[in-house]
């Protein structure tokens, strides 16, 4: 069993049902990836198959077939949080929600049972309940895609509308890799961390508790802390502190995180060289008898990353082009067969 609460916050959280929230799961167009993304911004959407974090189409590697999620096994451990004029908040499915208003999101389809031709996006618009003004605004669309995995865009942006200036503004992500076929047991890869100017701290703990302030004691599970590496075999994944200086009355920060899963490293590497990244997170599964490390570079990689957060390039696009900005314009025909699943609940 794992421990999703600590003794000095078990007491302030509430923990969402998922039954309660609405939510949607979006396919890429190529059938090998899938997210699941609540109203709230968060990810692990209940579905009536269950939670759904992201997930890769196994077509029998490791023994596995079918839609595998690198979430959510053991606990939908995933959250995000914002803060500002020294105040915070945080909401996941897992470590619940603490000052996070969720508003209405965009329209999508009456239930999350499989359908096509359904909207090629997915908008969570929430705020920080103790600073109103402060929103944050999260789409959700594809972002890249090769032959063989794919990767889903997820643009923030936090504006400011309170009337004067936000000082300290900041930006958590956290969330655990549960890679298959070795659930709890994979090899972490963070990379960009010496580069990202607005990254103020990371650690491979996914099951942190996404509070921009207060998760900057996070220490980690094993490694690596505010430094670039790979390691295993844990059960970890990764908690990344953006900071982005005060925010003038009406003005905004956006920028760019992507999740997904190419079929295997060199596909992972292909899909973020189409992304221009600045700052990732790597999920392997363990074990491979063909790697003297143990790392399966063969079998599905899982991927966590960030652009828009002050750094360079790291990873380096495929041919050694220049990859256009952001999301090679979102693929243009591939959004057409984007399948977004949604289901209304009362709140």
């Amino acid at each position: 069993m794992r421990h999703l609460f600590s003794a000095g916050f078990a007491a302030i959280f509430c923990v969402f049902s998922g039954a309660a929230l609405a939510n949607g799961v979006i396919v890429s167009p190529n059938g090998t990836t899938q997210i699941g993304v609540n109203d709230d911004g968060a990810l692990d959407a209940n579905t009536t198959r269950g939670f759904v974090g992201i997930g890769y189409n196994f077509t029998g590697q490791g023994g596995r077939t079918g839609f595998q999620d690198a979430l959510t096994p053991g606990c939908p451990c995933e959250a995000w949080g914002v803060a500002g004029n020294g105040l915070e908040g945080q909401v996941g499915r897992s470590t619940g929600n603490l000052n996070i208003g969720v508003n209405a999101s965009s329209a999508g389809t009456s239930d999350n049972s499989p359908d096509s031709g359904a909207t090629a996006t997915f908008t969570s618009n929430t705020y920080l309940t103790t600073l109103p003004g402060l929103t944050v605004t999260q789409e959700f669309s594809l972002g890249a895609q090769t032959g063989t995995g794919a990767l889903f865009m997820d643009k923030v942006t936090i504006t400011n509308t309170t009337g004067a200036a936000v000082t300290d503004v900041r930006f958590a992500r956290a969330m655990d890799w549960d890679v298959p076929p070795t659930e709890f047991s994979e090899f972490v890869t963070i990379k960009g961390t010496g580069t990202a100017s607005e990254l103020l701290h990371s650690t491979d703990n996914g099951f942190a508790y996404a509070l921009p302030i207060s998760s900057m004691s996070d220490g980690g599970i094993i490694g690596p802390n505010d430094a670039d590496g790979t390691t295993g075999v844990a059960d970890h994944g990764a908690l990344f502190i953006f900071g982005f200086g005060d925010l003038a009355d009406g003005a905004s920060k956006t920028f760019n995180i992507f999740y997904g899963a190419g079929a295997n490293l060199t596909d992972a590497l292909n899909l973020l060289g189409l992304i221009s990244p600045e700052l990732y997170s790597l999920g392997q599964s363990s074990g491979c008898t063909s790697s003297a490390s143990g790392i399966c570079n063969d079998l599905p990689t899982f991927v966590f990353a960030f652009n828009g957060v002050g750094g360079g390039v790291i990873v380096p696009p495929p041919g050694g082009g220049v990859p256009e900005p952001a999301t090679l314009a979102l693929m243009g025909a591939g959004l057409a067969g984007l399948v977004l699943r949604r289901r209304k609940m009362a709140r």
